[in-house]
Order: structure tokens, then sequence, then C-alpha cells
């Protein structure tokens, strides 16, 4: 009876971990909490402009050129539009996609958390050369099984684009991206 008691008490210990540990990481993951104050002034301003895209989801829009196919980006620009990414659209058009814009170069960290949908991920320095790619990647079907992705090198921008554009145009590491963020 005793090592039926401590087996149940186990047992509900691990759950209570477990349930802590997935609050947190569903919670805090990913989040960058390096803040330069000047830098995050900025990337305010980017977010906050009155240059929003015509969908009115608040997001600024820039165009992005890469191998000569130039996309429009939502700009992801704060903490909570980088924790939201893509997964506040249903659909992606081949000509559409997310530029995430990053305080510092590091080494910024995805997940497919939320997604509907397939897509590439493209990592880019602060010279708007990319740095690394990874191709149509799927939605995660649980958070327990959702896996982070992130380049061997730090990067100051990361574009999200719909599945297998980068192989359909070339996108590889070394490509120059072209945007002008301060219009």
């Amino acid at each position: 009876m005793a090592t039926i008691i401590k087996a149940v008490i186990i047992g509900m210990a691990i759950s209570v971990i477990t349930a802590t540990v997935i609050a947190v990481i569903v919670f805090f993951y990913p989040t960058n909490v390096n803040h330069i104050e000047g830098q995050q002034a900025k990337m305010q301003d980017i977010s906050r402009s009155e240059a929003t895209n015509p969908a009115g989801n608040g997001y600024r829009q820039v165009n992005v050129t890469a191998n000569g196919r130039t996309l429009i980006a939502d700009i992801s620009a704060t903490n909570e539009q980088r924790t939201k990414g893509l997964a506040i659209k249903d659909q992606l058009d081949e000509n559409q996609a997310m530029l995430f814009v990053f305080e510092n170069e590091a080494e910024h960290t995805f997940w497919m958390k939320d997604m509907k949908f397939p897509i590439d991920i493209i990592w880019i320095n602060a010279d708007k050369t990319v740095i690394h790619v990874e191709h149509n990647l799927q939605p995660c079907s649980t958070v327990l099984l959702c896996t982070t992705y992130k380049a061997n090198g730090n990067s100051l921008y990361v574009l999200e684009t719909v599945g297998g554009f980068t192989q359909k145009y070339g996108i590889t590491n070394g490509t120059h991206i072209v945007f002008d963020l301060n219009n």
C-alpha cells in the first residue's frame, strides 16, 4: 500500500512540474530580453508608424526584394508582434511576407506554434545578407512537439515567406535582401 501511495505522490508531483514548465514555455517563449533604450524607441516608432497596411491589422509594411522578387512584408517590431508572428494569418500569398526587426543582432529562435500553413524562414544579418534558411516548415501539431529553429550565427532581421518561396527564387546563404525601414 505504501508503494502505491508513493507512486501516486510522485506521479502527481511530475504532473505539476510538467504543467508548470509548459505554462512557462507557452507564456514566455520566444521573447527577446535584450533591450537598448535608443533601439527600443526606434522599434516602437517602426511599429507605430502611420504607414500601416491596407488590411488595417496595425502592422506597417515595407517592400522587401530578394533575387529580383519583391514582397510586401508586414513589419513585426515589438515583442508582442514577434510573439504572434504569422500566426495572425490564415494564409499567405506568394507576394506577402513578415519581416521581424530586432533591437540587436543575436541568435533569434523561431517555432511554428499556432501556425496554419507552411513557411520558409530566412535569417538576415545587419548587412542585409542571408545567413540561414529553413525550408517549408510545417505547423506544430502540439506545443510539446514544436521544434525550434535558429541560425548558426547572429541576425538582425528574420523574413518569413510562404513555404517553397526560397527554393523557387533561389534564396540561399549570401543572398542580399533589399528593404528600407526609413520610408
